[in-house]
């Protein structure tokens, strides 16, 4: 069956070769064996040829250089002027003939040959290709006469700029999308229009926009700089050194649009120049500011249409038709426009501001101030990001990041079926499962991060990057690469399930994958995974060299030492990062940076290896009868680590960046409970004095109170848990659960505090 369309995309073709070239193309080669299509693609070639070559005699002429009178055209008679406009003037003429009335297209003689005609005849070229009702139909073209003539049909109708006004938004979003409409089918013949504009959409009687003045109609990327209508032209079309596509007459659609729903343009200035600066900075104020009543949807889908940079634009009209047309079905709209986040940053910045001087005047502690500063940043993260990091969290969000997981769960089992249970055998099945999804996985969200769709596309990107080291680890074991026998020594995994080498490629292979993804989209999501699996990589590294010797020894502390240079490499890499404006990704490096210096120095700790480093040890303190001699080694060591911590938080709050924070307050949470949760231990051993469980609770005690000099949550709750396990320990190790007097005497206590506290309160509220 032969489709319209299948028409129209190849007789685009053939126009845009043969304006480019000013070649013939073969249509056996348009039609590529579609036999059907030759003899109706070989008739509207034919038309199109015709058109063109009248278009093309008398190209030579010079245009007379007075103003153009009336036409005097055989079988017309001219009633009245009607306007002018780009290339030439427009008058109303009757069809003396067929008894019509008319109009009249006459090249303006104050125009230059290179400019006016050549325009003036790629209009006539233009409105002869078009059946569509949405554009002006043209009669016929007499190039002959002096000035040339285009006779066309008369539209009887408005102005859209003057009509607009009075509509209801429905019928203004209706009209658009019918434009919008219009445009992508001229698209489609490789025609563009690069000087759209109220005047140039008429509405008929019914309300039916017709598309006027394609005089600047063209697919020519060099073509249309500088040319167009002030507030209308895109910003690119004010540069000669960047290319012009169909984006422009999306941007100078949007700006209609815009117009339409509040009233006025969205740049104006007094000079023009004023307004080209306007348009490159391009800062409109939202339509809702101007005129309140505008639909949220609609604003959105005007303000998406103008973006400053074409990538961010719709892509087609035929996008920006879509969405139109989902808000009139009553749908949400998929336009979320950078303007938003520019408008709510400018918003932002001052408050911000305000935190910084309320600190400085200590109206507020420096504890809320970094809350607050919090609070700010959460609306500067992405909504297309992860659902981690969305500011909202919709049902949509959920489903992607659920059936993502679900693919990756489902991957590990079909790992497990064919590495443990050997129940997969040969190379395509796991391409079947595994290796197909994740080719096209990538493809759909390579092609809906094209088309504006990020936070789906980040979405399959990450369910891809799930299911490649898996299929790979498949693929290597069952094609015989790098594989070895169970039982080799040095191999992390011993069954000969997976070899070091295959371990560390398949790694690598992911880490290179979700860098450049995470590159690309520039989010926070993919560049976690890549911290993620960059770990990964260098365990399977150190598989080489011993990790799993390391790991049945118990050396934890040489699996810290070699996992230690990746705390400065992480350091460095979110240092640069940031300074390069990489933010979201060296996030996630900040933090990455920040836990492995928990693990390294907590692994050095055991059994009292990192004393032993230091070539000292605390054994001569240690009580007689303990079954581990190196128990007070460890735990002090572990002890010791959460002022490490304290330190190089607090250096991070002082010092570092506002990026640097998450890390900062990472530390600074694990710090108390690393400082009392080894005492705890020691005390539950009961190898020590009874003396050292009232020291326990005394230093929890302490620290819970030290969390006003902090300011930190974390150090009062931690005070809290420990002094409940301290108080269970002296109850449990002087067997005092069946003495009341215990009981009696905490309720004492408590009151006492409580009595402390009522006191203290009078004196700060005297002192206030």
């Amino acid at each position: 069956m032969t489709r319209p369309s299948d028409l129209e995309d190849r007789l685009a073709a053939f126009v845009d070769h043969h304006l480019r070239t000013g070649e013939t193309m073969p249509l056996n080669t348009l039609c590529e064996g579609r036999t059907d299509l030759v003899e109706p693609l070989a008739a509207l070639v034919r038309q199109y040829l015709r058109v063109s070559a009248a278009l093309d005699c008398d190209r030579a002429a010079p245009p007379p250089e007075a103003a153009p009178a009336p036409p005097a055209l055989d079988g017309f008679r001219t009633i009245e002027r009607l306007g002018g406009g780009g290339a030439g003037e427009v008058y109303k003429l009757e069809d003396l003939r067929l008894g019509r009335v008319v109009a009249a297209k006459v090249l303006r003689r104050d125009r230059a040959l290179s400019a006016g005609f050549e325009d003036f005849l790629r209009e006539a070229r233009a409105l002869a290709l078009f059946k569509d009702r949405r554009f002006v139909q043209i009669h016929e073209f007499r190039p002959d006469v002096d000035p040339p003539v285009i006779v066309m049909e008369l539209v009887e109708g408005f102005e859209l700029g003057k009509l607009g006004p009075s509509l209801e938004f429905g019928q203004r979003a209706r009209i658009v999308a019918e434009v919008c409409g219009a445009l992508a089918h001229a698209h489609a013949l490789g025609l563009q229009h690069r000087d759209l504009k109220p005047s140039n959409v008429m509405l008929d009687a019914q309300l039916e926009p017709r598309l006027l003045d394609f005089g600047l109609s063209g697919a020519d990327s060099s073509r249309g700089h500088l040319r167009g209508t002030l507030p209308y032209v895109a910003p690119e079309q004010l540069d000669p050194d960047r290319p012009i596509d169909a984006r422009a007459d999306v941007y100078a659609l949007g700006v209609v649009f815009y117009e339409l729903l509040c009233g006025v343009p969205p740049f104006a200035g007094h000079e023009p120049g004023e307004v080209v600066a306007a348009i490159r900075a391009g800062r409109p104020r939202l339509p809702v500011e101007v005129d309140p009543r505008v639909p949220e949807p609609l604003q959105a889908i005007a303000l998406k249409a103008m973006e400053r940079d074409p990538v961010a634009r719709y892509q087609s009209a035929r996008e920006m038709a879509e969405d139109l047309q989902r808000f009139l079905d009553g749908r949400p709209v998929l336009a979320r426009p950078t303007a938003y986040a520019a408008a709510l940053g400018t918003r932002v910045a001052p408050h911000v501001e305000q935190i910084a001087e309320w600190a400085r005047l200590k109206l507020i502690y420096p504890y809320e101030a970094a809350r607050l500063r919090g609070a700010y940043r959460q609306l500067d993260r992405r909504e297309d990001d992860w659902i981690v990091e969305s500011r909202v969290l919709s049902y949509s969000q959920i489903a992607l990041y659920l059936g993502a997981f679900f693919l990756v769960a489902g991957s590990l089992f079909y790992f497990a079926a064919d590495r443990v249970y050997g129940a997969v055998e040969g190379v395509w099945r796991p391409f079947l499962v595994l290796g197909l999804p994740f080719l096209g996985l990538n493809l759909v969200g390579h092609f809906l991060y094209r088309r504006e769709h990020q936070a789906v596309a980040v979405a399959f990107y990450l369910a891809g990057a799930g299911l490649l080291p898996l299929f790979l680890l498949i693929l290597f074991h069952e094609a015989g690469l790098w594989r070895v026998d169970a039982g080799t020594a040095g191999q992390l995994f011993l069954d000969g399930s997976v070899s070091n080498r295959q371990l560390q490629l398949t790694t690598f292979a992911a880490a290179v994958w979700c860098g450049w993804l995470a590159l690309r989209t520039r989010t926070v999501a993919l560049s976690t995974v890549c911290t993620f699996v960059v770990l990964l990589l260098a365990l399977a590294i150190a598989g080489d060299l011993g990790l799993r010797h390391w790991i049945d020894e118990d050396r934890w502390d040489r699996v810290a030492l070699l996992l230690a240079p990746l705390v400065p490499v992480y350091g460095a890499a979110a240092w640069r990062l940031e300074r390069g404006g990489r933010a979201w990704f060296s996030r996630p490096l900040y933090v990455g940076a920040a836990v492995l210096l928990v693990a390294v120095v907590e692994l050095v700790a055991l059994d009292g290896r990192l004393f032993g480093y230091l070539g000292i040890s605390l054994r001569a303190l240690q009580a007689s009868g303990v079954s581990n001699p190196s128990l007070i080694d460890t735990l002090t060591a572990m002890t010791l680590n959460g002022v490490l911590f304290y330190t190089v938080a607090s250096a991070l709050e002082r010092r570092g960046s506002e990026v640097m924070e998450v890390a900062s307050w990472l530390l600074f949470t694990i710090t108390p409970f690393a400082v009392l949760e080894p005492l705890g231990y020691l005390g539950e051993t009961g190898e020590y004095a009874r003396g050292f469980d009232w020291f326990y609770l005394a230093l929890a005690v302490t620290i819970a109170v030290l969390s006003h000099a902090r300011q930190r949550k974390a150090f009062y709750y931690a005070g809290l848990i420990n002094s409940a396990w301290a108080l269970w320990l002296l109850a449990d190790h002087y067997q005092w659960f069946d003495r009341p007097a215990w009981a009696i005497t905490l309720v004492a206590a408590g009151l006492a505090v409580l009595a402390t506290g009522f006191a203290l309160a009078r004196r700060e509220r005297s002192a206030g």
